[in-house]
């Protein structure tokens, strides 16, 4: 497929794909072509296909009908929920898979997909955009081969609402049915007891797929991208646990020494979205300075600080390009020449890992009986 457009249907009408991946697949018309759009909310998979205009016997009620069509050449899947099953269909009808995080939610998910991986003609990446963004790739080159004393990073998480309210998306909404509803809820419990078992599914179940998986981490392929491989979880504090207005302190460590903390609120009328990763050593610091993920275009803040002698230097870097944007380059490229630059089963199975460390410590804190893979 090396130079040609590549045919990519799309799995998924919701926020994400009406205010970032549809508005840049069409835009970059030069390596894609939008052919077809599937979702089970059908007045919103009808609204989109009529915004960026997808054909009429394109739009899918089933993803499993959009694979099988013929249509299509690669697939981004991007619905909420698990992924697994789609990732699988996908790749035995050998199609180059864009699958947002997270990969999957339990280690039987991931051995699926990487046994049906193994057996395809597709690729696969998982979409971690910010291990895209020019300042952390141009904070891991200033790095090299140092190792810091300290990583922290702190996210402050406003509703949904707020972020996208500048955002690409359509201000027309189509809520799900109550019939969907509930059968995703019921879906994502037996997917949390494989996980967690049933009293940890109960307990920390929408934390556990919602928070730690659906938020979280994304901090984990950022430390990846700066080489900081989190293996043990020392300490996790979340609170108020009435209320789905969490908050998150994890303190965790790497194999050798380096201390990581991750401070996460959800802030539900907090006025701005923040994210910081602070890098740190005895002689340096990198400190890198995301703006809210879905209004494209707005710089990505690095800030760099060395030693000169008894004086220090301090340097920025500032950069428009948007990670999903450069995120879905990489994967025409991928579909295209078929060169895996990362491994996805491999960051696929570290995040499960560490998500499941985390969910494990929380239950042993809180005295919740574990099951599943913990």
């Amino acid at each position: 497929m090396s130079g040609t457009i590549v045919r990519i249907g799309v799995v998924g009408a919701g926020a994400v794909a009406t205010s970032v991946h549809l508005p840049i697949l069409t835009r970059r018309s030069d390596l894609f072509e939008v052919c077809a759009v599937a979702d089970f909310n059908v007045a919103s998979a009808q609204h989109l296909a009529e915004r960026f205009g997808i054909p009429s016997d394109a739009r899918f009620t089933s993803a499993y009908e959009m694979i099988s069509s013929g249509k299509i050449d690669a697939i981004a899947i991007i619905n909420s929920g698990s992924h697994c099953a789609l990732v699988v269909a996908a790749l035995e009808a050998h199609l180059h898979v864009f699958c947002e995080k997270p990969l999957a939610y339990s280690k039987n998910e991931i051995y699926s997909i990487k046994a049906a991986l193994q057996k395809s003609r597709g690729t696969l990446m998982i979409g971690y955009m910010k291990t895209f963004d020019p300042a952390v790739v141009r904070a891991r080159i200033l790095i090299g081969t140092k190792r810091p004393r300290s990583v922290d990073i702190l996210v402050l998480h406003p509703s949904g609402e707020s972020q996208l309210a500048t955002s690409e998306i359509s201000v027309k909404a189509f809520p799900p049915t109550q019939e969907l509803i509930a059968g995703f809820r019921k879906s994502a419990h037996e997917l949390a007891v494989e996980a967690l078992g049933e009293q940890a599914a109960d307990a920390i179940g929408d934390e556990y797929a919602d928070i730690i998986l659906g938020s979280i981490v994304h901090e984990f392929s950022v430390l990846r991208a700066l080489d900081i491989h989190i293996v043990e979880i020392d300490y996790v504090d979340r609170w108020p646990r009435e209320s789905r207005s969490e908050s998150f302190v994890i303190h965790a460590r790497t194999a050798d020494g380096v201390r990581v903390t991750i401070r996460w609120f959800y802030l539900d009328k907090y006025p701005l979205y923040q994210e910081e990763v602070r890098w740190m050593s005895d002689e340096e610091g990198h400190h890198i300075i995301f703006p809210a993920p879905y209004i494209l275009r707005v710089p990505t803040k690095l800030i760099s600080t060395t030693r000169l002698g008894l004086a220090h230097d301090v340097a920025t870097f500032e950069t428009y390009e948007p990670s999903f944007e450069i995120e879905l380059v990489a994967f025409h490229s991928l579909a295209t020449s078929g060169k895996q630059a990362a491994d996805p089963i491999a960051d696929g199975l570290e995040d499960l890992a560490i998500s499941q460390k985390i969910a494990s410590k929380i239950c042993e804190l809180e005295s919740i009986a574990k099951g599943g893979d913990l």
